[in-house]
């Protein structure tokens, strides 16, 4: 084997390895899918893992997460009203992937990465396929009780020890709180 060559494979394989250290196998799409989303980075998600762990500990404070178990992401979801009722600020996570995707650059990246994820030989039938179709039906603008009605079909605790999950569940509440806000606030003379 050229003297070159090594060191290249066993970077690949320590990277591979890293990224899936501790994850389930099944969990194997959802993390190509997040390092699709930590890519359109500069440095390379460190921020956007960084806003997770502490959208994460906002909800724990607020005491809409019991506490950071599987478990405690369920009861969210089975009570997601309290979570979207104005209690709690942006947790940053959708604002932070927005300003991301500025970079058109990094966009088709992105897009490139994601079509090669759903071309995956395991990606049809997965969790991560009927959570994008879900995303893709319905009403464009759903009721968040209905959305997780649908989402507790396919959840189970244990996916939320995956980064994917919580991004998922962090993008939502922002989503709903933002939209929440602007119903709210609306802009000067729609009053």
């Amino acid at each position: 084997m050229n003297k070159m060559l090594k060191p290249i494979i066993c970077a690949i394989i320590l990277f591979t390895s890293c990224v899936s250290f501790g994850q389930d196998k099944n969990y194997e799409l959802e993390a190509t899918y997040m390092n699709c989303m930590y890519g359109i980075f500069e440095d390379d998600g460190a921020e956007l893992k960084e806003l997770i762990k502490n959208a994460e500990q906002k909800l724990v404070a607020a005491k809409l997460l019991k506490d950071t178990s599987g478990e405690s992401y369920i009861a969210l979801f089975k009570n997601i009203e309290k979570a979207v009722d104005g209690r709690i600020s942006s947790l940053g996570v959708s604002d932070h992937v927005i300003e991301g995707m500025s970079d058109k650059v990094k966009v088709k990246e992105n897009m490139t990465c994601m079509q090669v994820m759903m071309k995956s030989e395991n990606f049809e039938g997965s969790k991560l396929s009927k959570l994008i179709q879900l995303s893709s039906s319905g009403s464009s603008n759903p009721k968040i009780t209905a959305i997780t009605e649908k989402l507790l079909l396919i959840f189970e605790a244990k996916d939320f020890d995956h980064d994917f999950y919580k991004y998922l569940t962090f993008s939502l509440i922002d989503k709903f709180n933002t939209a929440n806000k602007k119903q709210s606030n609306p802009p000067k003379g729609q009053n």
